[in-house]
């Protein structure tokens, strides 16, 4: 095993944790609304609280990475978002939507601290791949949600199923305190400090001029576009299959999971060929235009189509539409200075989430206004279509010499 192997697999842990959790809302909705009589808009208010709750972390958390040091602020992002999960168990939509800010808050430690720790301990020509295979976690978590919360759901009742998740997240955070990786407790990155002693939590001055950079910017503005895409899809697909063609929820559920376990090997292909030097600046726009393209498709299918087409247009959306988030996110680290690894992944991912918490919102409006399902699907899919417009081209030796070259 190489030595990379072990903090790999402490970052995928809290990821897929954290990523049931994330999706719980979206998943259980059917059972919340039947339960509470809440709108099914309270799905989308949810996972965009999740976004927002995340983006604080990313604007305001890159200093306790520095602080802590990684691996502590991964475990503690666990415990967070299992206590974020308990304030929605009451049924109040406010609290719902608390829960979605607190859950955001321990999700969002995935980016920052997540990139320092296998951006130091990755060789620079591998990084796309285990970026990618971190970010399986989010498909793996997905896939889970989808196959048990909603069975345990309908045995037990959907307060059940977020306890579950809570403890399945406090589970992984005592198993990575007893476990730790190899070399993970390392103490704080004194690289990461603020310029002039400044902590780094409140010079904002910092992840400014970061998204100033021509290529950072860039890169913040197309991972929002390809956002809006992903996050509409990850809030609204269940009832989507639901109310738009008919489905029952377990069905629809299952087709949940279908969609994120269809994303594991299409991230881990599309990480796999971004690390192919021909293709590096080539990878984020192809997945851009395949969203694109899956988008529409499920959009034109029409209502009770059969269920082998159906379930074909959801895994064809679920290789593509979120398999960007790695690949950018070492591109935006390698463009960083030196000792801004964690700055820099919080100014892509805060770029990212601008877009989770946008996306679900236009998709709501869309249908409020009346445009229906199909409507909302073709205008996240433009956004999708215009992400490779914006992304950069070139790859210059100056833009990536934050990338250290460590041995396998």
């Amino acid at each position: 095993m190489k030595p990379w192997h072990s903090p790999l697999a402490f970052a995928f842990a809290v990821q897929a944790a954290t990523s049931v959790a994330d999706a719980s809302v979206p998943v259980l909705g059917p059972f919340i609304a039947a339960g509470t009589g809440a709108s099914p808009a309270l799905v989308g208010l949810f996972f965009s609280a999740v976004s927002l709750g995340a983006v604080v972390f990313f604007l305001l958390g890159s200093g306790l990475v520095h602080r802590f040091g990684a691996p502590r602020v991964l475990r503690a992002g666990a415990v967070v978002t299992a206590a974020g999960l308990l304030a929605a168990l009451s049924g109040s939509a406010w609290l719902i939507l608390a829960a979605g800010l607190v859950v955001g808050l321990g999700f969002g430690v995935n980016g920052p601290a997540g990139a320092v720790l296998l951006h130091d301990a990755v060789p620079e020509r591998r990084r796309r791949l285990a970026f990618s295979l971190k970010q399986v976690g989010m498909p793996v978590g997905a896939t889970l949600a989808g196959l048990c919360l909603p069975a345990i759901a309908a045995r037990w009742g959907w307060q059940a199923a977020l306890l579950a998740t809570s403890g399945l997240c406090l589970a992984v955070a005592l198993l990575l305190r007893v476990r730790p990786a190899a070399g993970s407790e390392s103490g704080p990155d004194p690289a990461g400090a603020g310029p002039g002693g400044t902590p780094p939590w409140l010079d904002l001055r910092a992840l400014g001029g970061l998204a100033a950079q021509r290529r950072i910017g860039r890169l913040l503005a197309a991972g929002a576009l390809l956002a809006v895409a992903q996050g509409s899809v990850y809030a609204f697909l269940v009832v989507y299959l639901v109310e738009g063609l008919g489905l029952s929820p377990l069905v629809a559920g299952g087709l949940y999971s279908l969609f994120h376990l269809a994303g594991i090997p299409g991230r881990i292909a599309t990480g796999w060929l971004a690390d192919r030097p021909g293709l590096r600046s080539w990878m984020l726009s192809l997945i851009g235009l395949a969203s694109a393209g899956g988008l529409v498709g499920l959009a034109i299918l029409p209502a009770g189509a059969a269920l082998p087409l159906v379930a074909a247009a959801v895994i064809a959306l679920g290789l593509v539409v979120g398999s960007w988030n790695g690949i950018l996110t070492v591109e935006a680290t390698e463009a960083a200075p030196p000792g801004r690894v964690a700055e820099a992944a919080g100014v892509a991912a805060t770029g990212a989430f601008a877009g989770f918490l946008a996306g679900p919102l236009v998709f709501a409006e869309v249908l409020q206004l009346g445009g229906g399902y199909q409507a909302a699907l073709l205008a996240v899919a433009a956004s999708a279509a215009l992400a490779p417009a914006i992304l950069p081209r070139d790859r210059s030796p100056s833009q990536t010499g934050a990338a250290a070259r460590v041995g396998e």
